[in-house]
């Protein structure tokens, strides 16, 4: 078990709410878990913000807490053994400056984690992961939809053989809120936060993940039509709207439950309605959906190939407490203590791979686009 005497935060912005916030604060102030108040056992802690050398909220920080902000990245490292890097929200663009001079400047035995994508391309993800391995550094990424609470809790047992599987997410990361129209594409947050949500859950099924064969995009009536031609499932919306506890629509004006799916209400409630069709190289089918304007929350099923559907809600707590962050502050507090990776490190390269092809205006043609460079396998 290793000793944290320093912590170093590498942060593009400290705003409420931000990921960067919430992570600075519960390692600064502790977290509440499992029925008690957490406190990381860490002696000093650093800080540089890009954006601005001095935010007014993190520097009542400085007075609150055992905080030192200064003005460069590298200073921030000096004598750290832990890094935290949180790019702005919601990471999806990963701040590779940050992640090379954590790996350049933290010592054997230390250990860095990015709040978001590790990197925006396979190839610097790959780099950054045989550049940690060389100077004995522990590295890893990801974000709070990956360890969140699912309501129902279900965990898919190990080896359970899946045929299909579909998420469904918003631009919007506010929980409990009307999505506003989709931001730029290149943004990629949605499908970060879809990733996240479902590659834990579908690595479990047989024989872990296989990697991505090819991607298809489609957006507006292409993707309805796409739906009624079983190229991905309605059963499996229908399945994983069941969880939602926001739906829009008329439950918004007076609070009628409505059959969302089977009125057939999804396509007029959908705003910029998008979505990714992901083959798997062992044949599992898997479906993003960026549906605006029909719920408000994270949603999932999956379809084993004995039948049934399995389904359920990626819980996000709602502003200012984001109680979503405390599981993931513990996660990585542990990994730092440890040095044992809560997931494999080849999730964050297939994710940092499909990003990277997700934001390519060759992917985006209607097309089946073949990712021969994404056959990254690796067991639950």
């Amino acid at each position: 078990m290793r000793t944290l005497r320093k912590i170093a935060f590498l942060l593009e912005e400290f705003s409420k709410p931000s990921p960067a916030q919430q992570l600075v604060d519960r390692f600064l102030a502790g977290w509440l878990m499992d029925g008690e108040f957490r406190r990381s056992p860490f002696e000093s802690a650093s800080a540089y913000v890009m954006l601005s050398t001095n935010p007014p909220d993190l520097e009542q920080r400085t007075k609150d807490f055992k905080l030192t902000v200064v003005p460069r990245a590298e200073q921030a490292i000096e004598s750290a053994d832990a890094v935290i890097i949180a790019s702005r929200k919601p990471g999806a663009l990963a701040n590779e400056r940050f992640v090379r001079i954590a790996l350049d400047s933290l010592p054997a035995g230390g250990a860095c984690f990015t709040h978001g994508a590790l990197a925006n391309s396979l190839e610097q993800a790959r780099e950054f992961a045989t550049l940690a391995r060389s100077r004995q550094i522990d590295l890893l990424a990801g974000t709070p939809l990956c360890i969140t609470w699912r309501l129902p809790e279900v965990n898919l047992p190990l080896a359970t053989p899946l045929s299909e599987a579909l998420i469904v997410v918003q631009a919007n990361p506010s929980p409990g809120q009307a999505s506003p129209p989709s931001p730029p594409s290149s943004l990629r947050g949605a499908e970060l936060h879809a990733l996240e949500g479902l590659l834990p859950v579908i690595e479990r099924r047989r024989g872990g993940e296989s990697g991505v064969r090819s991607i298809r995009f489609l957006e507006d009536a292409a993707l309805w039509k796409a739906g009624a031609r079983g190229e991905w499932s309605w059963p499996l919306l229908a399945a994983a709207l069941s969880r939602s506890h926001s739906p829009q629509g008329d439950a918004l004006l007076d609070g009628r439950t409505q059959d969302l799916v089977g009125l057939g209400l999804v396509p007029n409630l959908a705003r910029n309605p998008r979505g990714w069709l992901i083959e798997h190289r062992d044949g599992l089918r898997s479906a993003v959906l960026v549906l605006d304007g029909v719920v408000a929350d994270f949603n999932f099923a999956v379809q084993p190939r004995g039948g049934g559907i399995i389904s359920s809600q990626l819980y996000r707590a709602p502003t200012p407490a984001e109680h979503h962050f405390s599981r993931l502050a513990a996660v990585m507090e542990e990994f730092f203590r440890t040095g044992k990776s809560p997931w494999p490190l080849e999730r964050n390269l297939l994710i940092a791979g499909l990003l990277e092809r997700f934001g390519q205006p060759s992917s985006r043609t209607g097309r089946t686009v073949p990712t021969p460079n994404l056959g990254i396998a690796y067991p639950s």
